[in-house]
């Protein structure tokens, strides 16, 4: 066990709150951790949480975020390695931390401790960006209408070049031990099935790309039109049609093929995002780790991710992948952000009780050990959730990267703190490894982390035959 990888997610803000020696000590003497997975720019991540969701036991008074004007970029970058795109990482000393270099400060600490450094970051793609990245609006996807839509296009070349010249950049200016890359965002038909959000992207980027594929983009917009409208009327109330609602989807699926290959051009384009920023962590340093994040609506609730998503090709282009297995807060967010979504429009005809037994024989998990629909708002999932997803992706890779899970505890809830038992995160752990796991992941953030979650984490490693403090 001591050789394996129990990394931690941790905000900048966190490290340099309470002290980058006085956490890492923290971490590695409590819970066993020897790999720190840091936010190099956070514009889409954990920020302006008030203080009853931090965690008041770690030593250090806790700071109510929401007052503060923190920067979202943690390193310090090279004009010269951005002259192939319009965009760039604005830093002002005028923000709090502003003037700060996270690695340069932690790479040090870290190694005396024997933790790799592995920088993370998500990308940005939530409205309020565009103030904080300049020219940011020139790259956003364009949805079914002609409108600009607040997520950025794949394949708009100045974005690609935009991360492509951030991991340059990075690789280049520091000795780190690797990357850890994900987008928490889905394609135009869970959009607009599974959330009712208007489908994007139709830009001529995303036109042309089609073109050469063969895809008819007229057709694909005005199939992704006519099902939007149809889930929308739903929600609005109107009257179901003779045939019910799920006929009327699969009769526009049939209509409309286009929808479903556009689609997954949106998912391959996602994908060769992920080739490139891989080819040149490789390329910069080959030892280096890449992982891919698998965001939790793709690793446990919908259903297309999980069809879209083959394990065994995503190994070819990462070293590690980690799903987002959040056991505790995965009760209230398939209820809320997955269930009540579609109740009345793609499950209409059937109750949510009968979509609950649905999900659970969909997803391959236990029903008999897994909250009923009364509990969901207010009860975790079980460690044998941890343990079936954790294998169908080890299955999945079948051997050629490494899986990860983020096994998160203490993850707020409507900004309020959703507490978790340490018994069931210790179980979740011992789980995570029998079922094939090389490495987990602490999530969601180290700022969250109450101090008896994080003992129950050293409980797992030390009955797993690790050392801890080593």
């Amino acid at each position: 066990m001591g050789n394996r990888f129990i990394g931690v997610q941790i905000g900048p803000q966190s490290l340099l709150d309470e002290g980058v020696d006085h956490c890492l000590d923290l971490l590695q003497e409590t819970a066993g951790v020897n790999a720190l997975l840091v936010y190099s720019h956070s514009y889409y991540g954990a920020q302006g949480r008030p203080p009853e969701v931090l965690a008041p036991d770690h030593g250090v008074p806790v700071l109510d975020e929401r007052n503060r004007n923190l920067t979202k970029v943690w390193v310090n970058h090279h004009e010269s390695a951005f002259k192939g795109t319009f965009l760039r990482h604005p830093r002002s000393s005028h923000q709090e931390y502003g003037d700060r270099d996270i690695v340069e400060e932690l790479l040090a600490p870290a190694r005396k401790r024997g933790m790799k450094v592995l920088t993370r970051f998500l990308e940005p793609c939530q409205q309020g960006t565009v103030l904080d990245i300049p020219n940011w609006v020139k790259i956003l996807s364009t949805d079914v209408y002609g409108r600009l839509y607040p997520t950025p296009c794949w394949n708009h070349p100045d974005y690609r070049n935009f991360w492509l010249s951030t991991t340059e950049d990075l690789f280049r200016s520091y000795p780190l031990d690797g990357m850890q890359y994900g987008a928490e965002r889905v394609g135009p038909l869970s959009n607009v099935l599974l959330k009712g959000q208007v489908p994007a992207c139709f830009c001529q980027h995303c036109c042309d790309r089609a073109g050469r594929k063969g895809i008819n983009s007229e057709r694909a917009r005005t199939g992704y039109r006519k099902l939007y409208e149809f889930i929308k009327g739903q929600e609005d109330g109107q009257q179901s049609p003779t045939d019910g609602n799920m006929t009327e989807i699969l009769r526009t699926l049939f209509k409309y093929p286009e929808i479903l290959s556009w689609e997954y051009e949106f998912h391959q384009a996602r994908e060769d995002m992920t080739k490139l920023l891989y080819g040149a962590v490789k390329a910069l340093r080959p030892d280096a780790l890449f992982g891919v994040h698998i965001d939790h609506q793709q690793s446990t609730w919908d259903i297309f991710q999980r069809a879209e998503i083959e394990y065994a090709e995503v190994a070819g282009y990462c070293d590690f992948v980690k799903p987002i297995l959040y056991h505790d807060i995965a009760g209230p967010r398939i209820r809320r952000w997955h269930l009540d979504k579609v109740k009345d429009t793609v499950f209409r005809e059937v109750t949510l009780e009968q979509s609950l037994d649905l999900f659970y024989d969909f997803m391959g998990l236990d029903k008999k050990r897994e909250p009923g629909l009364d509990s969901l708002d207010t009860t975790g999932f079980s460690p044998d959730y941890v343990y079936r997803m954790t294998r169908r992706l080890v299955e999945g890779v079948d051997g050629k990267a490494l899986v990860y899970p983020g096994i998160g505890f203490d993850i707020p809830w409507n900004n309020r703190h959703f507490p978790s038992n340490p018994a069931t995160i210790q179980e979740a752990i011992v789980q995570s490894f029998r079922a094939g796991a090389q490495g987990i992941v602490l999530s969601r953030e180290y700022g969250e982390m109450r101090l008896e979650s994080l003992k129950a984490v050293g409980r797992a490693v030390r009955s797993l035959g690790g050392e801890i403090g080593s």
